[in-house]
């Protein structure tokens, strides 16, 4: 899928196609209008979108009378009982001010309704329904208003926050607004009451923290794949993150991706994503002078599909703004830059748009281009003639890419991978998903007869050829891998690091997919299917944690990581004693020992409990390095521990469950090694 230019359109007047700060897209009667919004002393140009040819001038207004220096560079669309409008940011209005847009997209007279709390100095709009949130750049609030049958404004709610990028999205029954603020370099979340307007804050500090986005100049949104997506752009640290918006507010990393010396979008000051035909594609761009195109995957994960140098002849110095439309069997990109005058147009074909489908078994595509995926058990893609994306699933994967020229995406942390049918020079490998994988020198890369063996950490892929012969690295990668770098969003994907500590509960844990679980907060939750792959995630606070599976049943075990927490003191000097008399064998202090009481005892795991288990124990106690961490053990709540002695402590963790829809309910018993106490 390649960026195409088309050329570049201007009116021939200065004062609109210099500086364009801002651009919207609006339809009227099935025609799509551009609008684009230059600064003080400027206007605004209409363009009609027409498939296969540049924008028309459709109308253009120069700001006048009391505006024409106020006007902050801004124009975003509203419908106010009907009656749509481009609204502007005027500095010095008390009340919404913007022009009447006609159905024919031209620009009629200049309106001003009501008086609003923090006055007509706008730094971003959105609307959903009949409610308008606003953000006062003047007074540092974000204030909710209700459009009144006729057309007035009524304030419903106001709260201490700023943003110069705003989108509303629905997640569940509930809508959210999502606010960046490149100045203060904030991203909130606010959910809105769509009966009263309320705005009440979801705090996603922690999520947002291991992003580590610098400056967030723009936020689209988009529902797709059955869910809900945030992308963020960061100018200060050259970056897009995909976030999936839960239910209840809270943001989900799952890409983070920087600029790199094959794309453009370092210190990008604009994004947007469009959603057709069922795939998602993200543009951006900024001072790289240049665009670059991606895809967003069903797991979220941002492919890139290419990127656009500016030219002699294109006008992308200093990238501003940009808008994308769905024209006929077309995406056109408008892009409005910082150092060139119009307005530059590329475009991208998706005449040839398939299907986006998963599953496991055999998962088929068309002679389209295709979005196929893995599921959690083994599965066969199948991407037939077009130029499609295979994306690895957890179980074992094997692709068929066929004709055309095919994306094979890496998961990590999949069964091992099978590629075949790949067309050196043609068809190419994203491992992007690898953590800290940056260059091929990074992977052991072996020649085989039919193709080649890669190894990564635990990861293989087997890549069988097109013309059944040996491929050498250069054939796969060529000079080095192309796109931009990933970042992992979750640290527990580089494996070996250990959940973060907590406390816990002793004794019978119920553990309830859709509750909150006490005993399990911040462990690591694994769920093995019967013949598939592992998926691992990690709980909150509150215990609570989502497996993501798709719809059915799926049988498998349920296995729990938890490490242990030595802000609780559960381990002392006395469990250390208790040990050690039953090591010479001795009872416990307040009786004969339990299975249990056993298990708890062997923290060394070496199925005996002697004086080596009490010292490991007493070095926990005190403070003091030792080989033998504390952790939590979870087993089944009906395992029969009858046998277990002094001398065979024998188990085992997890437990056999069946998931129904991704719900998932069991029992266990949870024992933290090291801690004694009477039963």
């Amino acid at each position: 899928m390649m960026l195409q230019f088309e050329g570049v359109v201007a009116t021939g007047s200065a004062a609109l196609d210099s500086g364009i700060g801002h651009t919207a897209l609006k339809t009227l009667n099935d025609v799509t209008y551009l609008y684009s919004v230059t600064g003080p002393g400027g206007g605004i140009a209409v363009w009609k979108l027409v498939e296969g040819a540049l924008p028309q001038l459709q109308d253009t207004e120069y700001f006048s009378g009391t505006i024409t220096f106020q006007v902050g560079g801004i124009g975003m669309p509203a419908t106010l009982a009907g009656d749509d409008q481009l609204v502007l940011d005027v500095r010095t209005a008390t009340g919404l001010i913007g022009y009447d847009l006609n159905p024919d997209g031209t620009v009629g007279p200049l309106q001003e309704t009501g008086t609003l709390t923090g006055g007509g100095d706008i730094s971003a709009l959105v609307q959903f329904g009949d409610i308008l949130t606003i953000a006062h750049e003047s007074t540092g609030q974000i204030a909710t208003y209700t459009v009144n049958g006729d057309g007035t404004l009524s304030l419903s709610a106001s709260i201490a926050g700023q943003a110069d990028s705003m989108q509303v999205l629905q997640a569940g029954a509930d809508h959210f607004v999502i606010a960046a603020d490149a100045t203060t370099g904030t991203i909130s979340t606010y959910n809105v009451d769509q009966n009263t307007g309320a705005l009440t804050v979801v705090d996603n500090s922690d999520a947002l923290a291991t992003l580590g986005i610098a400056s967030p100049t723009a936020v689209e949104v988009v529902q797709a794949y059955g869910q809900s997506w945030v992308v963020v752009a960061g100018a200060g640290s050259n970056s897009l993150s995909v976030m999936e918006l839960a239910g209840d507010g809270r943001l989900i990393p799952t890409d983070h991706v920087l600029d790199s010396l094959h794309t453009r979008f370092e210190t990008v000051q604009d994004l947007a994503v469009i959603e057709s035909d069922g795939h998602v594609f993200v543009v951006a761009g900024g001072g790289d002078d240049g665009v670059s195109l991606f895809t967003l995957t069903p797991g979220g994960q941002l492919v890139h599909q290419d990127s656009f140098a500016d030219t002699i002849h294109s006008g992308l110095q200093n990238v501003e703004t940009l808008s994308v439309a769905h024209v006929g069997d077309e995406l056109q990109i408008l892009v409005g830059a910082q150092q060139d005058e119009g307005l530059t147009q590329l475009s991208v074909s998706i005449a040839d748009l398939g299907i986006v489908r998963d599953g496991f078994g055999t998962v088929t595509g068309t002679a389209q281009n295709d979005m196929l995926s893995g599921s959690i058990l083994e599965t066969t893609l199948m991407g037939g003639a077009g130029d499609d994306i295979l994306n690895a699933g957890i179980g074992a994967t094997t692709m068929h890419g066929g004709a055309g020229a095919d994306i094979f995406v890496m998961q990590y942390g999949s069964d091992p991978t099978t590629i075949n049918g790949f067309q050196a020079g043609t068809d190419r490998l994203d491992l992007f998903d690898y953590p800290l994988l940056r260059t091929p020198g990074q992977l052991m890369f072996i020649a085989t007869e039919q193709g080649a063996q890669i190894k990564f950490l635990d990861e293989v892929i087997v890549i069988n050829s097109s013309t059944g012969g040996p491929l050498t690295s250069a054939e796969v990668f060529g000079a080095g891998f192309g796109g931009p770098d990933h970042i992992p969003v979750d640290f527990g994907d580089f494996g070996g690091l250990e959940p973060g500590s907590s406390d816990g509960v002793q004794g019978t844990v119920t553990v309830a997919s859709e509750a909150a679980n006490p005993g399990l907060s911040d462990a690591e939750i694994r769920f093995t299917p019967d013949g598939g792959g592992t998926i691992s995630v990690r709980a909150d606070d509150e215990g609570r944690f989502d497996l993501g599976l798709p719809s059915g049943t799926f049988e498998g075990e349920l296995e729990i990581i938890k490490t242990y927490s030595t802000a609780s003191y559960e381990i002392t000097a006395l469990d250390a004693l208790q040990v050690l008399r039953m090591s010479v064998g001795l009872d416990p202090t307040w009786g004969p020992a339990t299975p249990e009481n056993l298990i708890a005892a062997d923290i060394t795991r070496d199925g005996m409990v002697n004086a080596l288990d009490a010292l490991a124990i007493l070095q926990i106690a005190v403070g003091l390095p030792t080989a033998h961490e504390a952790e939590w053990v979870f087993l089944d709540d009906d395992t029969d521990l009858s046998g277990i002695t002094e001398n065979n402590v024998s188990y085992e963790t997890g437990v056999d469950v069946t998931v129904v829809d991704n719900v998932i309910s069991t029992d266990m018993t949870s024992i933290l090694l090291g801690n004694l106490e009477p039963v």
